[in-house]
């Protein structure tokens, strides 16, 4: 039967037992074992007790400072603070002064060169007066019947050379200055003053300029296109082998003709001395008013730069 197979044999007495027994009797002996560990380690903690060290967190509580240590601490940082900032300004005057110099010495050699070339066209400009002068003298003199040698050379520095007394001045480190805010570098402020003096004078000669050229443009293209011998001109130039203002400088008399000039009929004799007049003072004024007031404020201006920097030539 079922009931008979659940129970087992005991081999040494012949005792049965049942399960249930069994189990009952593994629970109690492991309670046993459990508590008599469990006073084991609760006797040798309490005899360690007192062995054990004790662990204090540490007090949070700072104590409070009296003046003079905030005022040193105060001190120090203000110290710090000011000698960075001072450290950071002699960094900066270095760096700035380093960089005025290269700009001073690049300034320097653009307004040298400018003032050679300065020089260069105010003597093709007194050239060209001078023979606007000759040419109103001529002409009113004259019956230009048989006109004399220097009359067409004298015709064509009044008239056709034109390029030769423009001038163009090389301000691009003058621009970078100006647009870059770079002129800062410059602290003496006498060449600033300088530097914003010869700006002005370079926008002025280029106005003045424009203006001889519209007036050329209207009044003396017209008349040297009617009057003057251009066939001629090209002849003497060897068809434009030879660079006509050296020429004319060389030889004023390979311009020198025996014939009459172009439409000598309708040559108004009166009108012709005014125009030349007319323009030769033009001229004239410029190279007083505005090519004056440039030479004087490039020829400072590089003095400055001498004496403030070590620019060479």
């Amino acid at each position: 039967m079922p009931e008979e197979q659940n129970i087992e044999q005991s081999p040494e007495d012949g005792k049965t037992e049942r399960p249930e027994e069994v189990n009952s009797t593994i629970s109690q002996e492991q309670i046993i074992a459990s508590a008599e560990f469990s006073n084991q380690t609760s006797e040798i903690l309490k005899s360690d007790i007192p062995n054990m060290e004790v662990h204090h967190h540490p007090d949070l509580h700072h104590k409070k400072k009296n003046f003079k240590e905030y005022f040193l601490e105060f001190l120090m940082i203000f110290l710090a603070v000011t000698l960075g900032f001072f450290a950071e300004t002699i960094r900066e005057n270095i760096s700035e002064n380093k960089q005025a110099g290269e700009l001073a010495k690049s300034l320097y050699q653009e307004v040298f060169v400018d003032s050679i070339n300065a020089q260069n066209i105010i003597k093709q400009r007194l050239q060209k007066e001078e023979s606007l002068k000759l040419f109103g003298k001529i002409v009113n003199d004259s019956d230009l019947t048989n006109p004399p040698k220097q009359f067409y050379t004298a015709f064509a520095w009044s008239f056709f050379i034109t390029t030769a007394i423009t001038f163009e001045p090389n301000d691009g480190v003058l621009s970078q200055l100006r647009n870059s805010g770079t002129l800062r570098y410059f602290h003496n402020m006498n060449v600033q003053s300088k530097i914003g003096e010869l700006s002005v004078d370079i926008t002025k000669i280029r106005e003045r300029q424009q203006q001889e050229y519209n007036f050329a443009s209207a009044n003396v293209r017209p008349f040297v296109l009617k009057y003057f011998d251009f066939k001629l001109l090209d002849s003497v130039l060897n068809e434009g082998n030879l660079s006509m203002v050296e020429t004319l400088l060389q030889d004023s008399s390979k311009l020198s003709v025996s014939e009459k000039i172009r439409n000598f009929d309708d040559f108004n004799k009166a009108d012709a001395v005014n125009l030349a007049y007319y323009y030769g003072i033009m001229l004239r004024s410029s190279r007083q008013t505005q090519f004056a007031q440039y030479v004087k404020a490039n020829h400072e201006l590089l003095q400055l730069l001498r004496s403030e920097y070590p620019v060479s030539k």
